[in-house]
Parts: C-alpha cells; sequence; structure tokens
C-alpha cells in the first residue's frame, strides 16, 4: 500500500491568515467583534525564539497592516509596538513571571492597552486624529484571552 506522502502541515498557518483575513472583514461592520491582534502578539511573543515561526510572524504583520488600514489606526504601528516591546519589557517579565496563564493574560492586556497608547502616541507625534479609546477594548481583551487559552 502507498502512504500518502503529502504534508498539510505547512498550509495551516496560510489557511488561518485567509480565514482570519475574511474574519476581520466581517468583524470591521461589526462593533463587538474582536481584531484578534492580542492573540497575535501573544503568538509572536510566546514563540519569539522559535525560528520555524518566522513565517507565520510575516503573516501575522502582514494581517496587522491589514486591521491597521481597516480601522485607522497608524500603519506598521503595531510592528513598531511589538519590537519596542520585546526590546524593553520581553526579558524581565519573561524573567519574573512563569505562570502561563498570567502571562496570557498579562501580554494580551499590554498587547492591547500598549498598542492604544503607542497609537496615542504616535497620533500626537504626527498631529493627526487621536484613536478612540471605549469600552470595546475592555471586551477586545477578554475575548482575546478566552481565544488565547482555548486555541493555544
Amino acid at each position: 500500500m502507498r502512504r500518502n506522502s503529502t504534508h498539510h502541515h505547512p498550509l495551516t498557518p496560510y489557511l488561518f491568515f485567509i480565514a482570519a483575513v475574511l474574519y476581520e472583514s466581517l468583524a470591521s461592520m461589526t462593533l463587538f467583534m474582536s481584531p484578534l491582534l492580542g492573540v497575535g502578539f501573544y503568538y509572536i511573543i510566546h514563540h519569539i525564539y522559535d525560528e520555524k515561526r518566522y513565517s507565520h510572524f510575516v503573516l501575522i504583520f502582514i494581517y496587522a497592516l491589514y486591521v491597521e488600514f481597516d480601522r485607522g489606526l497608524i500603519p506598521l504601528s503595531f510592528l513598531l509596538f511589538t519590537l519596542i516591546f520585546y526590546k524593553l519589557l520581553f526579558g524581565s517579565i519573561k524573567r519574573h513571571l512563569h505562570c502561563q496563564v498570567c502571562l496570557v493574560f498579562l501580554y494580551i492586556t499590554i498587547g492591547y492597552l500598549g498598542y492604544y497608547l503607542f497609537n496615542l502616541f504616535l497620533a500626537y507625534l504626527f498631529n493627526i486624529t487621536l484613536p478612540h479609546f471605549g469600552i470595546a477594548y475592555l471586551y477586545f481583551i477578554v475575548t482575546d484571552i478566552f481565544l488565547t487559552l482555548v486555541l493555544l
């Protein structure tokens, strides 16, 4: 008997990317569908040293760029915020906190609130319209925490 030699695992990130873009298309029409940036931020920070996942990071950054254009945020600010967070805070948080569930809560909360504050800073710096902060951000944080605990 011949075995099926097709290996489907390399296709999985691209299928998730396509599904995420379709999800964001629907999420932009409703107020309370999370843009899933917290899940992407946690995935990048959690797997930062895994070289096999670098192609996943590129897809996440392309998705974040799509979200930024779709929601009127500053382009490439997610990439800049992630790099700044990694350089300034990641090492100290990783050294002092070993509870995996606590890291999920902390990274996603820092991801959304820090990303909002970073966009606020860039908007002030470039003298453009300030992003609006509402109760939806708290809903996004809770939704992304739940999805991360269930999926990852």
